[in-house]
């Protein structure tokens, strides 16, 4: 096939799509009908609103796997410059449950950071396209792109919204790590994090307060926090096999969020330990067609992109599913493809459209594209 020719759909990859949205659908409405019935007299109301976002979401992975993925560098600042000022002016809007991380917008929430994730990818995705000999990996330009990144995060960890910034910071890393840039420029960038986030922790006494929770209820000198305790107590009732679907009862306002950010203690506690192994097992079999998507990449700025859509992924599940067993601090961060909610859920799929028009173009495949590259230089070298 010739330069500009598609190759087939990645079946793979949208197949476990799929199956992961219809989990979603039936523990959306298992999780949140008992709710639906107290609040609305209507069992079915969150998970109608959580198949229309699904609808919706669907139509952007369509869209965003329709458009050739190199024609995303072309607005990338400008994409960049908007997402930025939505954070800026998300601080300025009403407070919602402690925070401000949201719109209003025709009655529906609106988060800019869970869409900056995705913008951020493709920024630094562009910025490092040229290869590790251009400006963009140069010393002082380095620093640059770094600092950008730090103040992002910033702005969403003042929300404030501890989880979704420390997302954002590895979703950053990551891309400098795939770039290429030395281990010893990235020890030194992880290190320049630190007093940051001392500061911070100093000045928001909301961000303290949690992290002092967390580590009393790690170290044994104070109370597990209620969140927490509670999806404990679902996934140690699921055992092996779980107790059925529907069956679950920390959904009966014991568990809070037990349709969004906890919706995995709601599954282990209905599905078991053998469900959670076969959820877990799809969400390996999609970060690895992530990674060969990046690795059959016919370029550089395709390798970057799929890459870091791939550690988004990874970084949002492992965050959520360490949240929910207490490996760290509470936050409000969703499971992908399952939880309620748009924002988070019409990211990840865009992200998956933008996968899926990757693996569909032709040309050398970027892994032995490099291979090539190094076998010339050292025959140069000779």
């Amino acid at each position: 096939m010739g330069e500009g020719q598609t190759k087939g759909v990645d079946r793979i990859l949208l197949g476990v799509v799929v199956v992961l949205l219809i989990i979603g659908l039936l523990m959306v409405y298992s999780a949140s009908s008992f709710r639906g019935a107290e609040k609305y007299n209507d069992p079915a109301r969150f998970v109608k609103n959580h198949f229309l976002r699904v609808i919706i979401g669907a139509v952007l992975l369509l869209v965003t796997w329709k458009i050739d993925y190199r024609r995303y560098r072309l607005i990338t600042p400008m994409l960049l410059l908007v997402m930025t000022l939505l954070l800026v002016a998300v601080l300025f809007g009403p407070a919602f449950q402690g925070s401000r991380r949201s719109f209003m917008i025709l009655g529906k929430q609106f988060q800019p950071s869970e869409f900056m994730k995705l913008t951020l990818i493709l920024y630094l995705a562009a910025v490092f396209a040229r290869g590790r000999d251009s400006f963009a990996h140069q010393g002082q330009a380095l620093t640059v792109h770094y600092v950008i990144v730090l103040f992002i995060v910033g702005l969403v960890f003042i929300e404030p919204d501890l989880g979704t910034a420390l997302v954002l910071f590895f979703i950053g890393y990551s891309m400098f790590f795939l770039a290429g840039v030395s281990w010893s420029r990235l020890s030194k960038m992880a290190l320049a994090l630190v007093p940051l986030v001392t500061f911070g922790i100093a000045i928001f006494q909301y961000q303290r307060q949690r992290l002092v929770d967390y580590w009393e209820a790690v170290s044994g000198s104070g109370p597990m926090s209620y969140q927490v305790k509670q999806s404990i107590i679902g996934l140690a009732h699921g055992g092996m096999t779980g107790l059925g679907y529907g069956a679950g009862k920390q959904k009966l306002y014991f568990l809070p969020e037990p349709f969004s950010d906890f919706i995995l203690a709601s599954y282990g506690e209905e599905f078991g330990f053998l469900g959670l192994f076969i959820l877990f097992s799809l969400m390996i079999i999609l970060l690895w067609r992530g990674v060969h998507i990046a690795l059959h990449a016919p370029d550089r700025y395709g390798y970057l992109l799929a890459g870091g859509i791939t550690g988004m992924i990874l970084i949002n599940t492992l965050v959520n599913a360490g949240v929910v067993v207490n490996l760290f601090p509470t936050t409000g961060l969703p499971f992908p493809f399952l939880s309620y909610g748009g924002s988070s859920l019409f990211v990840h799929l865009m992200a998956v459209g933008m996968l899926l028009n990757i693996s569909s173009k032709s040309g050398i495949p970027y892994k032995e594209y490099t291979a090539y590259r190094a076998r010339w230089a050292e025959w140069m070298g000779r």
